[in-house]
């Protein structure tokens, strides 16, 4: 009773009470009047306690004891208390009351609360906390996390947070945990107070498993039918796409790519290795069940979006289809503008018919970085879609290995992106490249972050919330083609009058007829359904169409069938009627004065030109200097002749450039 003043004073109460029925028996006082204080006493002490412990248990046992004081001491004054029955009746009642009290729910929190406030005084006169209290426990998915008030330790919250690794190292020691499973924290409502995170558990022990895939590596995945998969759809509109689980919590780890407040972009710094694939199959796994949402992927290093979900896709590029990539681009950004069009800037609301695309772009330095062929003309298209897209519904995912401006191509990303998210790092340093500020928030160090684990990922919002975790294991790139394929198309169209404004969109499925089967095993950029039917997709018969599908794959040819009406229409629709006269030669070389010569192209062939003076240079020799396709000088050339920059003399092959001043007409004999 000495530790425990509930105890204590209820010990006391209980020892006075006895002889003050006594006194009341011989002083005459009214036992009706004493009585009448019980009821309003136990109303009192059961509202004050329910209010501050919410116990019923605890809240009936103080109010009875409350009630039974009035009445005890009405009973002792009507009978005296020198007497065996009342001697044994109040013994009895204050033995039961004793023990409802002590054994009540409230005390066993306040001893057990005792018992740890005593642990962790130990604790931090150890670890240098000296002067510090407990003021809170809450127990977690793998531990407990403690409130610590630090005001008189005379040390600064931030001061103990910003340096907790040393702290935590300390505490950890104590225990006998890895340091790195205790973490130090300022909390946000109160400047004198760190949280203290320690995992008791290993929060690493497996994998964060992904409900599409097996849950057991010999359980086979079982085929969802054409029903289970059209119930799976939803919307994209306020649904949060999970690509994880914080381990401290078990709360998902979510990525919202748009809401009420409209479109949300992405910017993924990943280095190699570090598990960018399995992230991007988890986004687009879930982008692709929305029936609101058309997903086009830009992979131009390796080829793994549309090689392996490519019968999800829209649209794709891959190895070596730069050309495509561009278009792709372009589609986007007219989707932005003529949707503002439309709108006036109005956020997007999306549906089936009018759906949110979604550009996943991956190494985005073979897109917009330094070392890009095409970086001079995607960038402009990249950084538009950027700044523009979010209130058309259309949205950039990108991912690069390192999130400096010779990978991103411009500051857009961090500057633009709603949502970061930051891989496994190889440098502490390149932190600050992706997220500024990034110690001053507490976010982990992704280099030392749950160091030897696999596929743990940084997700940051927009307004710089953050969770940490594993992201889930959707690594089985066998799995996640045969999930592909199980989905088949998109659900959602885009807008006729849109896809009628996009050059080659209405060709993006076709393919051409193959002979023989593909050599190679890489993902070569090829996207099944799309640039190449693939290993396992049906071929057409020698001698078929070559719109690569199966003739007797009836559903297929009614689809094709459907496809080829719908754009033969849009594309006889708004056709022109030919003209009763053909077209003058004027007229020709003014649309040839339109054809746009890059500057470097046209430098090359005025400094050789100049170069080579009265002597000219043939064709060839200028389509080697070029490097280019014999086709796209000739074109090039013919607009430099309309703009008179350069001159020819001949008509063969043999036909030799000029400069105006250099042509043989020019000089006499």
């Amino acid at each position: 009773m000495a530790r425990s003043p509930d105890t204590r004073g209820l010990a006391n109460a209980l020892a006075v009470l006895y002889p003050l029925g006594e006194i009341g028996h011989q002083t005459g006082a009214d036992p009706l009047m004493l009585g009448a204080f019980a009821p309003p006493a136990a109303l009192a002490a059961w509202v004050g306690t329910h209010k501050k412990h919410a116990s019923h248990r605890y809240s009936a046992t103080v109010a009875a004891t409350a009630a039974a004081i009035p009445a005890w001491l009405a009973t002792a004054a009507q009978l005296g208390i020198v007497n065996l029955r009342t001697l044994l009746a109040y013994t009895i009642s204050a033995s039961v009351t004793w023990s409802a009290y002590t054994w009540s729910d409230v005390l066993k929190q306040r001893r057990a609360w005792a018992r740890e406030q005593l642990k962790w005084d130990e604790l931090a006169t150890a670890a240098g906390l000296e002067g510090s209290r407990l003021v809170g426990m809450d127990d977690t998915r793998l531990g407990v996390r403690f409130r610590v008030d630090v005001r008189a330790t005379n040390k600064r919250a931030s001061q103990l947070a910003g340096n907790g690794k040393g702290l935590a190292e300390d505490i950890a020691a104590q225990i006998g945990l890895p340091a790195e499973r205790v973490r130090i924290t300022t909390d946000d409502k109160h400047a004198g107070i760190i949280r203290v995170l320690v995992q008791m558990t290993d929060p690493w022990e497996g994998p964060v498993l992904h409900p599409a895939m097996p849950a057991h590596p010999d359980r086979a995945t079982v085929p969802a039918s054409r029903e289970q998969i059209a119930a799976a759809r939803r919307s994209i509109k306020g649904t949060p796409l999970v690509v994880g689980m914080d381990p401290d919590t078990g709360t998902d780890m979510t990525v919202t790519l748009f809401d009420h407040e409209g479109g949300h972009h992405a910017f993924i710094v990943a280095p190699t290795g570090s598990g960018k694939t399995t992230l991007y199959n988890n986004l687009i796994e879930q982008a692709t069940t929305c029936t609101d949402v058309l997903v086009w992927g830009i992979d131009l290093g390796k080829g793994t979006i549309g090689r392996f979900w490519g019968p999800a896709l829209d649209a794709s590029a891959g190895i070596g289809e730069e050309k495509k990539a561009l278009a792709i681009l372009r589609w986007a950004r007219t989707v932005v503008e003529e949707r503002s069009k439309d709108s006036g800037g109005k956020n997007h609301i999306p549906s089936p018919e009018e759906p949110v695309i979604l550009v996943f772009v991956d190494e985005l330095d073979t897109l917009t970085g330094m070392h890009s062929p095409i970086a001079y003309e995607a960038k402009e298209h990249v950084e538009q879609i950027w700044r523009r897209g979010r209130s058309a519904g259309v949205e950039l995912l990108t991912a690069s290995q390192r999130g400096v401006q010779q990978y991103t191509g411009s500051k857009d990303p961090n500057a633009n992106a709603d949502y970061r998210i930051v891989l496994r790092m190889k440098r502490a340093s390149e932190m600050g490249n992706a997220i500024e500020d990034w110690e001053g928030a507490g976010m982990p160090n992704m280099a030392t972050y749950a160091r030897g684990v696999k596929g743990v990922a940084l997700v940051v919002d927009g307004e710089n919330t953050w969770t940490a975790g594993r992201v889930r294991d959707l690594s089985d790139l066998n799995a996640v083609e045969d999930l592909a394929k199980r989905r088949g198309a998109p659900v959602a169209t885009l807008e006729p009058a849109i896809a009628a404004k996009l050059p080659g969109y209405a060709d993006r499925h076709r393919t051409p007829a193959h002979t023989g089967s593909r050599t190679g095993g890489g993902t070569g950029g090829h996207t099944p359904g799309h640039d190449d039917p693939g290993p396992t997709a049906a071929r057409p018969a020698s001698g078929g169409d070559g719109f690569g599908v199966d003739p007797g794959d009836h559903d297929a040819v009614d689809r094709l069938a459907g496809e080829l009406v719908a754009e033969v229409e849009a594309r006889l629709r708004d056709m022109p009627e030919p003209p009763e006269q053909g077209i003058p030669l004027a007229d020709l070389v003014k649309a040839n004065q339109s054809i746009k010569v890059p500057d470097d192209a046209a430098r090359t062939i005025l400094d050789l030109l100049t170069e080579r003076g009265p002597d000219g240079a043939r064709r060839d020799e200028l389509v080697t200097a070029l490097d280019k396709p014999e086709s796209t000088v000739k074109k090039w050339l013919a607009a430099m002749r309309s703009h008179d920059l350069i001159t020819r003399h001949g008509s063969t092959k043999a036909a030799r450039y000029y400069l105006p001043d250099h042509h043989p007409d020019n000089h006499t004999q």
